[in-house]
């Protein structure tokens, strides 16, 4: 599989997550979340990145940056190399910390930098177990979860001379007393709502933001570049209707295409194919949003769960594979 394209210039804003391999465990312990941003605040110094929003989980973290300079990739090699040294060193162990390279989306309008925020923030509250509890005991998780900056946001004395976390605030709320108070208020709709999942609308598997961002980046960054997200995907411009998808794999296992464009198909292997298909014919022109419109009406991250565990499931099971294989060339999603 190709790697993943970075698109760099001085000026960017990007979400940047990072997961332990296996989704193990990379923060044992205070000194493990204090080092970190330890070398955080190394990292922006001496790379001249301002730190926006993040928050530390067990096993991954989440960044909201803007890179002063075309320095991304070189910034966050330093951060991974110098924790995973010092984690290694501490644990006795070898070998890497984080899973493949970090995932990397670029930013480009005011609504995403506020929705992204607040996705960030509630990464603590969101936790198997905590999701279930009741408002009051979810907003006490928020209030008092100490390894990210919504507090930061919240009240100035307790701001770090190195995140910038007044700038979640001055382009909506305002930096002021108000503005605070409508910036918690908005997080805190996210504990019981289905508020706005920011993912659902990446375009490109890599962009975030107005359509005239996202043809900016494509227009400077991304013509002529490979962005296979299959190692067999061809470099198709335009995508594959996803009715004749459904068409091809109906006729594959002898069922109504109506009957795998319904969002809980009783044909489970049939209908995992055509959104496997649909993501890999759609991924670079649609968001996964737009795409599971089409599905029967899955969220964004419906497809992007399903498309995981499919992949998964193909590993596992060489003659679903086969079949797979044989749809994706036989509709010239996939090279022959």
């Amino acid at each position: 599989m190709s790697r993943p394209l970075r698109i760099e210039y001085a000026g960017a804003i990007y979400h940047i997550t990072s997961r332990g391999i296996d989704r193990r465990i990379i923060f044992n312990d205070d000194n493990d979340y204090q080092h970190f941003l330890q070398l955080l605040k190394e990292g922006a110094d001496f790379f001249r990145v301002d730190i926006i929003s993040y928050c530390l989980m067990p096993n991954h973290n989440h960044l909201l940056i803007r890179t002063r300079e075309s320095n991304l990739s070189r910034f966050m090699q330093r951060l991974s190399v110098a924790y995973t040294r010092y984690f290694n060193y501490k644990y006795k162990r070898v070998g890497p910390l984080m899973q493949g390279r970090y995932k990397s989306i670029i930013v480009g309008s005011d609504e995403y930098f506020l929705v992204l925020s607040r996705y960030i923030h509630l990464n603590p509250v969101k936790v198997k177990g905590v999701d279930r509890k009741s408002f009051t005991e979810k907003e006490l998780v928020l209030n008092s979860y100490r390894w990210s900056s919504y507090a930061e946001v919240l009240d100035i004395k307790k701001r770090s001379e190195y995140i910038k976390a007044r700038e979640v605030l001055v382009n909506a709320f305002g930096d002021t007393i108000l503005g605070r108070e409508k910036y918690r208020r908005y997080v805190l709709e996210g504990l019981d709502e289905d508020v706005k999942i920011p993912f659902d609308e990446v375009k490109y598997q890599l962009i975030l933001g107005a359509e005239k961002f996202v043809e900016w980046v494509k227009d400077n960054f991304i013509k002529g570049r490979d962005l296979k997200p299959h190692p067999m995907l061809k470099g198709a411009t335009s995508s594959k209707e996803i009715k004749d998808i459904a068409e091809k794999v109906a006729g594959l296992y002898k069922v109504s295409a109506q009957d795998l464009l319904k969002r809980k198909s009783k044909y489970i292997e049939a209908r995992n194919m055509v959104i496997e298909l649909s993501y890999l014919a759609n991924i670079k022109v649609k968001s996964l949003s737009e795409i599971g419109k089409e599905l029967g009406g899955l969220t964004g991250s419906g497809v992007g769960y399903a498309h995981a565990r499919i992949k998964e499931k193909m590993t596992n099971d060489k003659v679903f594979m086969k079949k797979f294989l044989d749809a994706g060339k036989s509709l010239s999603i996939l090279e022959t």
